[in-house]
């Protein structure tokens, strides 16, 4: 499809099984998403934890349904692990994403983050910002690290963990090196008090990845009033997929197209299948963002 601007877009395998809901999707195969997601009309889709771990096998299997690798999650352990420690471990996952021509990181510092404990979203973990700076001068390391091995860390701020609010998001990029950028996702800062928009203006210049989901306003006004946790805000429903919740898609698409971004838009809305039907969702969203990227 010809769009305005030279973009792809991509999706990621959670609203048919969650990784850190296995209850939802669990029995959904693999072969499922990918076949969905190629009908719906998709250019390439993100790693979970269903897709082969062997390099060669995953390669095959994209192959298969003519999809290319987006790239995806990692979750990142740079608070605890040494600088050394946090290399080795993330090589092994360059070296396979790179072999299946993919070289996007989408990295999250998971250490301490409550995202999947049976916790309220007050208990998020904070930083002070020495050590927000601190982070991020480690974190420009891993970053040059990565990108002389062939690809391309793009951090992603996410509710319940280290970097929710714009604030703290703000303050990572600014003690950081400039070559440092982030996985854009409309929904996080939505549910984290943000204005999306507002923010994409802000710091265009170091988006290296976007992700696009909705919220439901009223699920995530009830899940913060009663401090309930980020999985509970995920069973409740707070999030959906562009087109059917309150972000304004039409002017971040816009602007994107104003200021000529390059790379993937990943569509990446973690539902209950058996409440929002994935194909059904999927295509309502494609259609949404396919319709605003056209000329």
């Amino acid at each position: 499809m010809e769009y305005a601007i030279n973009v792809k877009l991509g999706i990621a395998p959670i609203a048919w099984s969650n990784d850190d809901l296995p209850e939802l999707g669990g029995e959904t195969p693999l072969t499922t998403f990918l076949r969905d997601a190629k009908e719906i009309g998709f250019d390439g889709v993100e790693l979970g934890n269903k897709f082969p771990k062997d390099k060669k096998e995953l390669s095959k299997i994209l192959n298969d349904y003519e999809l290319e690798l987006v790239g995806g999650w990692f979750s990142g352990n740079l608070l605890t692990n040494s600088l050394v420690e946090e290399k080795r471990i993330l090589l092994q996952e360059i070296e396979r994403r790179n072999y299946c021509n993919s070289h996007n990181i989408v990295y999250a510092e998971c250490s301490n983050t409550i995202q999947g404990k049976p916790l309220g979203l007050s208990h998020k973990p904070i930083l002070k910002e020495d050590e927000i700076k601190q982070y991020a001068e480690k974190y420009s390391l891993l970053h040059e690290f990565a990108k002389n091995e062939g690809a391309i860390l793009a951090y992603h701020h996410h509710m319940g963990t280290i970097f929710q609010t714009a604030k703290e998001v703000d303050l990572f990029l600014q003690y950081g090196s400039k070559d440092i950028g982030i996985t854009f996702d409309t929904g996080h800062y939505y549910f984290a008090g943000e204005e999306p928009f507002r923010e994409l203006k802000k710091h265009r210049d170091r988006i290296y990845h976007i992700h696009l989901k909705d919220v439901r306003d009223e699920v995530k006004k009830e899940i913060l009033n009663q401090d309930k946790s980020f999985l509970e805000a995920v069973l409740a429903g707070v999030y959906t997929v562009p087109g059917d919740g309150v972000i304004n898609f039409t002017e971040i698409i816009n602007f994107l197209k104003a200021t000529q971004y390059e790379g993937w838009i990943v569509i990446e809305a973690e539902q209950d299948p058996k409440r929002a039907d994935p194909y059904t969702y999927s295509k309502m969203a494609f259609n949404t963002i396919s319709d605003l990227l056209k000329k």
